[in-house]
């Protein structure tokens, strides 16, 4: 099989792969959506954004299988393996962001200060700006890989942005008067989005991994 073929093949599933990467961004809107009228007490909107984001999961796995039956009928495809090891990662951050939907559902009756609004604003934001990266970093994989390496970069210092965020927060929720219920769903809710972002980072050691190879070719 000839290079231009398998080239052709990775086009293929990295093309059926942006429409997964639309979901993933898809749940990380919704999700600040959700935080956003969180913070305004429109707690009837809660249940209809955790509903959405199942939908956005749901649409998410559908792809999923798709780029991965793809890649299974490619069986002389470069980097076949990486490439499965990297959808299925991507995935990953849909089903953490429905699960952090439910966290949000847990702290309903929650009345956050200030400090803590502006603390989850800023991993959110930085959430947001790290999946964008993701999707570029993806986009111009096989095109460019040393620009998709230069790229993948930035992930890492957002997930690092985040970590340190993360860490101001769970320091400052320790310092206010909570009961240990309330307490523990708080942690429990920001370890999770601090999750999303580790996954991210794991996404970008796939990407790294992929195009680092490519340049061998």
């Amino acid at each position: 099989m000839s290079d231009e073929h398998i080239s052709r093949q990775e086009m293929k599933a990295l093309d059926i792969l942006q429409d997964h990467l639309r979901q993933v961004l898809a749940s990380v809107k919704e999700l600040r959506g959700l935080f956003d009228d969180w913070i305004e007490k429109k707690v009837g909107t809660i249940d209809p954004h955790i509903e959405e984001l199942g939908k956005i999961e749901d649409k998410a796995n559908m792809i999923k299988w798709k780029i991965l039956d793809e890649l299974s009928s490619a069986e002389t495809m470069l980097h076949r393996e990486d490439f499965m090891h990297l959808v299925m990662t991507i995935d990953e951050i849909v089903d953490h962001a429905e699960g952090t939907g439910h966290r949000f559902g847990y702290l309903r009756d929650w009345q956050p200060d200030k400090q803590s609004i502006t603390y989850i604003e800023e991993m959110m934001d930085a959430l947001f700006k790290m999946m964008m990266t993701l999707r570029e970093s993806i986009f111009v994989l096989t095109q460019n890989s040393e620009n998709s390496i230069k790229i993948a970069r930035e992930m890492y210092e957002l997930e690092r942005d985040i970590d340190k965020i993360h860490r101001k927060m769970i320091k400052h929720i320790y310092s206010l008067d909570l009961d240990h219920k309330t307490l523990s769903l708080v942690v429990r809710f920001v370890d999770h989005l601090e999750d999303m972002a580790d996954i991210g980072e794991q996404v970008t050691d796939a990407i790294r991994i992929i195009a680092v190879a490519r340049k061998g070719y």
